[in-house]
């Protein structure tokens, strides 16, 4: 255990993925003076077909080598400017603009990051509560 209730954190984080299906439930979490319990729903019950998760996550987020390589990055570029641009971005990662708006597009329908003010004067802002602020812890 590294922290005391990162655990359900973690749970419902991997939930919410899961979000737009027809059958989603949240988690459960109950708890006494000496019992405690988690209730974890079979997201594929009920359903005629089973959830390939990683297919899934494919679609829905874009999971890959690649893309997290490309989040980290993002996140670092974020940290140290948050006005950079997206052509500053992609000249950084090495990719093109086109590519580096996907994985904008992707981080923020996730919700890991949000652009405030305008194209040109706004800021790039990180919302995911794991990566937040993480550099400056190193």
């Amino acid at each position: 255990m590294e922290r005391r209730g990162s655990g359900m954190k973690k749970i419902i984080d991997s939930y919410k993925r899961f979000e737009r299906l027809p059958n989603y439930h949240i988690p459960e979490f109950q708890s006494n003076a000496s019992e405690f319990h988690v209730v974890l729903w079979n997201l594929n019950y009920g359903s005629d077909s089973v959830i390939d998760e990683k297919e899934f996550l494919k679609e829905a987020i874009g999971t890959g080598k690649e893309f997290l390589k490309a989040q980290r990055l993002i996140y670092k570029m974020i940290s140290t400017n948050p006005g950079i641009t997206i052509a500053e971005m992609a000249v950084n990662i090495g990719v093109s603009d086109r590519q580096v708006r996907k994985y904008i597009k992707r981080m923020t329908d996730m919700k890991f990051i949000v652009r405030e003010g305008g194209r040109k004067n706004g800021i790039w802002k990180i919302i995911d509560g794991d990566y937040e602020d993480f550099f400056r812890r190193i």
